[in-house]
């Protein structure tokens, strides 16, 4: 099946390749059901098989499951290369389910999907929601560092502004003349309300890196507004994250697997719950070998002929995951002194 966002297309063939069934259907849980029924009156057992795995074919998943069908996952790069296998460069809805129809017929190595636990589908939402907050964080910062720039160098550079303080103090003044007319005092009180560490420290640098300045430059009143708000939604972002990150310890307290993969060295709580959500509970595999290919962490042989033991770094691999288990190993090398000796 090929999945859309309002539609999906369904194509079956049978063990002969012929095509027996295509039809485009709503994704709506009455039309699919109509599908279901439909299809299985061409033969059976059936194999479903689909392209996305996201939001867009929750519902069909969930009703396919439901039905204790077998569902296979077919991704989009090995669909694109199934495609060139057969005849024509036609790109519709109709000859992508046929694809994938052709796929899983052919190749039984396809991946099976299992159904996903309440608690899993529930991480999966929050840590993408976080990063979707984090993302949003980011941009916001590097356009403010490039306006902070233009109204005053020496206090952009004087400040770290991935902290707290200096962001409260930005989101109330953000020239120089104005940060020199708060004053050191003023500024200091701001961020002890704020509970900011070493209030008094910030406040002296900000104040000492605005005493360098005296003229206005150009654009400065209007980039002295956009910072100001920046600031402030950089500082609603932050308590945003600081939710979710609530939400996902919560959660990983229910989950039998969390306190095992949180006792590696450097996986923290949010890293323990990307591990779990792209693994799928660790249930897809049989091995740490297993593991360790889909994160491209084991090496490809390219041996012919007389050459052997000639391996090279895998191009296909989950980069999530191995992004997931590179930051669990920098985060031991930096903070676990056993970690760090090895």
């Amino acid at each position: 099946m090929d999945i859309g966002k309002t539609h999906h297309h369904v194509a079956a063939v049978d063990g002969d390749g012929r095509l027996v069934y295509s039809r485009r259907v709503a994704n709506e849980e009455t039309s699919l059901l109509t599908v279901m029924a439909e299809v299985s009156t061409h033969g059976r057992p059936v194999c479903w098989a689909v392209d996305v795995t996201t939001g867009l074919s929750a519902l069909l998943l969930t009703l396919l499951w439901r039905r204790q069908v077998q569902v296979r996952y077919v991704s989009g790069t090995v669909a694109f290369h199934m495609a060139a296998a057969f005849a024509g460069e036609n790109k519709t809805d109709a000859r992508d389910a046929l694809v994938i129809a052709q796929t899983i017929r052919m190749r039984p190595d396809i991946p099976i999907l299992e159904s996903t636990d309440r608690l899993l589908a529930e991480l999966t939402v929050l840590t993408g929601y976080r990063a979707d907050l984090v993302g949003q964080r980011v941009a916001t910062l590097f356009r403010l560092q490039e306006l902070l720039t233009g109204i005053s160098p020496a206090l952009e550079r004087a400040v770290d502004l991935n902290r707290k303080g200096p962001m409260m103090v930005l989101a109330c003044w953000q020239t120089p003349a104005a940060i020199r007319h708060a004053g050191v005092d003023r500024i200091t009180a701001l961020l002890r309300r704020g509970h900011v560490k070493n209030a008094a420290q910030v406040a002296e640098a900000m104040v000492a890196a605005a005493r360098q300045q005296t003229v206005t430059l150009p654009g400065q009143r209007a980039a002295a507004v956009v910072v100001g708000q920046m600031a402030t939604e950089i500082l609603a972002l932050e308590q945003r994250i600081a939710a979710v990150d609530d939400l996902i310890a919560d959660h990983l307290d229910q989950h039998p697997l969390a306190p095992i993969v949180a006792s590696l060295p450097g996986m923290g709580p949010l890293l323990t719950a990307e591990l779990l959500v792209h693994t799928a509970g660790m249930t897809e595999y049989d091995s740490p070998a297993k593991l360790a290919a889909h994160a491209g962490l084991a090496p490809v042989s390219r041996d012919s002929g007389s050459v052997s033991g000639n391996h090279r770094q895998p191009r296909r691999f989950h980069r999530r995951l191995r992004h997931i288990l590179w930051m669990a190993a920098f985060t031991a090398a930096r903070e676990c002194p056993t970690s760090r000796a090895y």
